[in-house]
This record gives structure tokens, C-alpha cells and sequence, in this order.
């Protein structure tokens, strides 16, 4: 019984002590705490708000993203699309270009008088007696302001190594 006694005496102390320790006056710095738990909360939960906000912008930005690789991408089909247009019409040009010069020899090889043409037919005709253009404009059929832009425009790359990285946000580490 003595020991029992002992316990709660010693209980009963420990108790004491602690009802001391609260009413030592640290109350100001329990208050204090809970003004800095309140402090940080309000930290977080602003941090929280702009965390969601630059979320938004985020998916904004890939959204915009995206659809200018789409325009990008039919930009290009489209540059390819005129290129072949291009090259077609010039191949289509030397071909009549061939044509008439052959024309043009026959005419002036005929000197027997063998081919009978009209007057509305040498008026048609009479072009291919100017001549053949100048060996140095032979050469360069476009206008000199469509080389000079297309000089300006060969800067363009259209390397398409940037399309095979994998630009996925979710895989960039905050």
C-alpha cells in the first residue's frame, strides 16, 4: 500500500507541476503560435491560389501552343503544295519554250516555201522573229524582286528535327 500511495503521490505532483507550467503566463506565446499557424495558412492558401491561376495560364499557353504547331504544319504542307505548283508551271514553260523554238527553227529552215501560212497566222507568229532573248536572261527567268525576296525567304529553315522532341510539359520537373 505504501508503494501504491507512493504512485499517486508522485502522480499528484507531476500533476501540479503541469498546471504550474500552464499558469506561468505562456499564454502570449500559445497566442503567438496561433497567429503564426494563422500567418502560414494564409501563406499557403495564396500560394495555392496562384499555384491554380499559373495552372490556368499553363494550359492556355499549350493550348495556344498546339494550334500554332497545326498552323505551322499547314504552313508547311502549303509550302510544299506551292513548290511543286511552282516547279510544274517551270517545267510546263520549258516545254512550250521548246516547242516554239522549234517552231521557230522550222520557219526559218524553210527557205523552199513549203509551209503556206495565212496573214493572221504570221501575225501570230511574228514574235519568233525577235530573236532569241540574251544568254544572260535565259538563265534567270524570274524578276529580280522575286529572287531578292526569295533570297530573304531561304533563311527559313524548315528543319524538322524540333518536331521529333518531345516537348510534353507534364514530363518537366518543378
Amino acid at each position: 500500500m505504501d508503494t501504491m500511495m507512493l504512485n499517486v503521490r508522485n502522480l499528484f505532483e507531476q500533476l501540479v507541476r503541469r498546471v504550474e507550467i500552464l499558469s506561468e503566463g505562456n499564454e502570449v506565446q500559445f497566442i503567438q503560435l496561433a497567429k503564426d499557424f494563422e500567418d502560414f495558412r494564409k501563406k499557403w492558401q495564396r500560394t495555392d491560389h496562384e499555384l491554380g491561376k499559373y495552372k490556368d495560364l499553363l494550359m492556355k499557353a499549350e493550348t495556344e501552343r498546339s494550334a500554332l504547331d497545326v498552323k505551322l504544319k499547314h504552313a508547311r504542307n502549303q509550302v510544299d503544295v506551292e513548290i511543286k505548283r511552282r516547279q510544274r508551271a517551270e517545267a510546263d514553260c520549258e516545254k512550250l519554250e521548246r516547242q516554239i523554238q522549234l517552231i521557230r527553227e522550222m520557219l526559218m529552215c524553210d527557205t523552199s516555201g513549203s509551209i503556206q501560212l495565212s496573214e493572221e497566222q504570221k501575225s501570230a507568229l511574228a514574235f519568233l522573229n525577235r530573236g532569241q532573248p540574251s544568254s544572260s536572261n535565259a538563265g534567270n527567268k524570274r524578276l529580280s524582286t522575286i529572287d531578292e525576296s526569295g533570297s530573304i525567304l531561304s533563311d527559313i529553315s524548315f528543319d524538322k528535327t524540333d518536331e521529333s522532341l518531345d516537348w510534353d510539359s507534364s514530363l518537366v520537373k518543378t
